[in-house]
């Protein structure tokens, strides 16, 4: 539980959602999905295993990215809980209020596909207990297969926002690639750092794939395509990549000698700043391994804090 309560930093006590996973045996979203809240990608070159202090002169201070203000869709049949969102969105005291964000609001999942069928969306704000038509009945597997269907067809940021306890409806959203899920009962104050994290995240991935996309990697037993959030084994089972699993693999394919360090996997892979706290390579790489059943060879160098991707090479078949 002390990695788990570290990654979340102040969000624990915002939402309390990871312990309540972990505690159920979940530990995995509760590491990764605070993980994929605050992520973005850039090139490393490391050519060797020297120590993280070896290799300080040549870091940089920090995400240098200037970030366009996104388009946002707040898709809720409560519109007053919709203000709430937007108000938060538009604080000029937090960065992405700063980014002075166009925001659209649908209260319906049938207005809201007009948006999704165009893909100009940068960012969505989903409530599940929802209806396909206005003032037609609520249900939340309408939400839900909205959410998928967001997952499915576009690139954009998703966090979930709805009433329904985060307990039960977080994880299998999650796990299918939903990037955030946020319980309105626990009040709106997290929807600004949230929002921010998510569009750091997808605007730095976004950008990334204009370099070494296409590219085809044998990992172990898998096969893993650059700009392709679904990785396959040899057996053709598939699963999906969060886009922060896929930026670090991404990274440690296409970067001289397959490795990275703490301090690149938080400043160029999860953007963060660099007096943030850190989130821990020893915490997140276990979670990924375990993900795709063990079966890609990526270890630690000794004590240098750096981790090596071994037995993977570029292909052009599989």
């Amino acid at each position: 539980m002390e990695d788990v309560d570290r990654l979340l930093d102040g969000n624990r006590a915002l939402h309390g959602f990871a312990s309540r996973w972990a505690q159920a045996g979940d530990r995995d979203h509760a590491v990764l999905s605070v993980v994929d809240a605050d992520a973005g990608a850039a090139d490393r070159v490391m050519a060797s295993t020297k120590k993280p202090t070896d290799l300080a002169d040549r870091r940089p201070s920090g995400p240098a990215d200037v970030m366009r203000a996104p388009r946002i869709l707040i898709v809720d049949d409560d519109k007053a809980d919709a203000d709430r969102i937007g108000t938060a969105l538009k604080n000029p005291l937090t960065k992405i209020g700063q980014l002075d964000c166009k925001i659209e609001w649908v209260n319906d999942v049938a207005s809201a596909r007009q948006y999704l069928e165009k893909d100009d969306i940068d960012l969505y704000f989903l409530d599940l207990d929802i209806s396909e038509y206005w003032e037609k009945p609520t249900d939340k597997e309408t939400g839900k297969a909205f959410v998928k269907a967001v997952i499915n067809n576009t690139n954009a940021g998703i966090i979930v926002c709805s009433n329904l306890p985060i307990d039960g409806e977080a994880p299998p959203l999650i796990e299918y690639g939903a990037d955030d899920y946020v319980e309105k009962s626990y009040g709106f104050m997290a929807i600004a750092p949230r929002a921010m994290s998510v569009w750091r995240r997808t605007h730095t991935e976004r950008r990334s794939k204009q370099s070494h996309s296409g590219r085809r990697f044998r990992i172990g037993n898998w096969m893993f395509t650059i700009g392709d959030r679904q990785i396959t084994d040899r057996l053709g089972i598939s699963k999906r990549l969060s886009i922060t699993e896929h930026i670090f693999l991404r990274h440690l394919c296409a970067v001289e000698g397959h490795a990275i360090d703490s301090e690149v996997f938080n400043i160029e892979v999860l953007r963060r700043e660099k007096g943030d706290k850190h989130v821990r390579l020893d915490v997140f790489v276990p979670r990924l391994r375990a993900k795709l059943n063990n079966m890609i060879d990526l270890v630690p160098q000794g004590r240098t804090g750096i981790y090596r991707l071994l037995d993977v090479e570029e292909v052009f078949s599989f």
